[in-house]
């Protein structure tokens, strides 16, 4: 991401946010959505922030080479001094040495005279010398010949003092040349430490900037997981609340409907339409289904059956629930009518019940969802779902463990479902178990809640299933089993699935219960 595209993007970014925000009608997960979305804005400021970091840096960097330039610099001109002065200093002292060559002169003068008049026999030169001798010797009688020698002397003298002012003066250059060169051998230290300390600086600006700009990527890559996990909420807010499928909730109670479940009884109609089926033990071994309608109903539900007293319990955390059934003994309906469950079975509203022709009593008596429903069109909140449900690419919990298939052994009543790369398919006393269209049922989860049965207080030959509390359960979604618990400690709210305190996410799509006694499953 280039700094400054981003930067000029992130007011419009912002300003689009808040603007689609108040255009967009209130859903279930605005406060989670507004969340992420605020999390974003502060990670993309932070973005902002580190790529001006880097930008100063960068300028850091700028002026580090510029004063690393201006150091090679003063090196090259260092080093081109350096090469020249000692050559300048050899000349000199090759002068030096000229002059005190040229020291020797007069002083050996008188030397060379006598030595080349004598190796010569030169006659003028002797007289000279002799001259010079005796006027030496005679203490110089002659004023004359005194004159002659004393401007020799003089001018040898004269001679000598020049060459030695020239050679002090030779001798301060050459200490002046030394002197040079020791202050450019110094200044050529200096650049040098000069120049190590800068690029000695330059690795370390270079890892902040490493450092900042793997800010940088963990913020983007947290903005695309929030991103990711706003698109989520955004589907959950069009998914409907009970069966986690694609669609907008309606506002209608949950409608339960007791259904019948003993072979004689099938095929069932509308069992493949309800949200969640649950399945509870009654008298003799044999099961009972109860199927929960909320999202989607069925023109024809049935055979419809008797009321137990494990039904108020269990139902009554759907928020007055509408609650259909056939009948119920007096100690069963007393319970029913003491519940917040709402009446709408066939004793209450018989004008939206029907008997089949086809089939014998008891196992003829159907129903309709959309006739119960609009007998209580006043209703128009959406109740509290039991289950929460995987968004599409979402795993199952991590414990999962892929699984075929559960048997469950209710006593008279056996039942079996086996993983068939979409659903569970259903297999009910050795049979396939198919609606009334010849439908099989293969729900997308299939759940198996662990559950004590006790003596219900109506009926001592009915078994009642406590549904408070807590229990082991084996919830088999997408091919794979999640050994859980389910946990209820409030009677008003229904049933959770959780492991180790997680909620355990179903696939979407219809969900079966099965409310088995302890160690009556086995898993493969």
């Amino acid at each position: 991401m280039h700094s400054s595209r981003f930067l000029s993007l992130l007011p419009a970014t912002l300003a689009l946010t808040a603007f689609t925000a108040g255009l967009v009608a209130a859903g279930p997960y605005d406060e989670e959505i507004a969340a992420s979305q605020e999390e974003i804005a502060t990670s993309q400021e932070e973005i902002a922030a580190s790529h001006t970091k880097i930008a100063s840096l960068k300028d850091e960097l700028v002026v580090i080479d510029e004063r690393i330039a201006a150091a090679k610099a003063v090196l090259a001109t260092g080093d081109g001094e350096l090469l020249l002065l000692p050559v300048q200093l050899e000349l000199l002292a090759d002068d030096f040495v000229d002059i005190v060559f040229s020291r020797n002169e007069p002083a050996t003068l008188r030397h060379k005279m006598a030595i080349d008049s004598y190796v010569r026999n030169n006659d003028r030169l002797n007289a000279v010398l002799n001259q010079s001798s005796q006027m030496t010797q005679q203490a110089l009688e002659d004023a004359r010949n005194r004159l002659l020698y004393d401007s020799v002397i003089e001018l040898a003298l004269s001679r000598l003092e020049v060459v030695d002012a020239r050679l002090r003066l030779a001798a301060d250059k050459i200490d002046g040349m030394k002197g040079t060169i020791a202050e450019a051998e110094d200044r050529h230290r200096e650049s040098v430490e000069k120049l190590e300390a800068e690029r000695a600086a330059i690795p370390a600006v270079e890892a902040q900037i490493i450092e900042v700009r793997g800010e940088i990527k963990n913020f983007e890559e947290r903005i695309e997981d929030l991103e990711e996990e706003i698109e989520r909420f955004e589907k959950m807010s069009i998914m409907t609340k009970w069966t986690g499928m694609q669609g907008t909730d309606v506002g209608r109670p949950v409608l339960a409907v007791k259904i019948d479940n003993v072979t004689r009884a099938h095929p069932q109609s509308g069992i493949n339409q309800a949200d969640v089926v649950y399945e509870e033990l009654v008298e003799a071994g044999i099961s009972r289904l109860i199927a929960v309608f909320q999202s989607t109903g069925a023109p024809v539900v049935g055979p419809v059956r008797s009321a137990r007293t494990s039904d108020p319990p269990l139902l009554r955390g759907f928020d007055r629930p509408l609650f259909a059934y056939s009948g119920a003994n007096r100690g069963t309906q007393e319970i029913v009518d003491a519940s917040p469950l709402v009446d709408v079975g066939h004793d209450a509203e018989p004008s939206h019940f029907w008997r089949s022709t086809s089939r014998r009593a008891p196992h003829n008596l159907f129903t309709s969802t959309d006739q119960l429903w609009a007998s209580h069109s006043e209703r128009t909140s959406v109740p509290p779902e039991p289950f929460s449900f995987r968004f599409e690419g979402q795993a199952p919990h991590e414990s999962a463990k892929p699984a075929a298939g559960v048997f469950i052994d209710f006593g008279r009543t056996e039942v079996d479902y086996e993983w068939n790369g979409s659903g569970w398919q259903r297999t009910h006393n050795g049979e396939p178990h198919l609606d009334d269209q010849g439908v099989r049922v293969a729900p997308s989860n299939m759940v198996v809640m662990f559950t004590e049965y006790g003596i219900s207080s109506a009926d001592s030959r009915s078994p009642e299933a406590i549904t408070s509390g807590s229990g082991q359960a084996w919830v088999f979604t997408d091919g794979h089993i999640v050994l859980g618990e389910w946990r209820r400690t409030n009677p008003d709210l229904p049933a959770r699935l959780t492991i180790e305190g997680d909620p355990i996410h179903l696939t979407p799509g219809h969900t079966w219960v099965a409310l088995a006694p302890p160690d009556s499953a086995t898993w493969r």
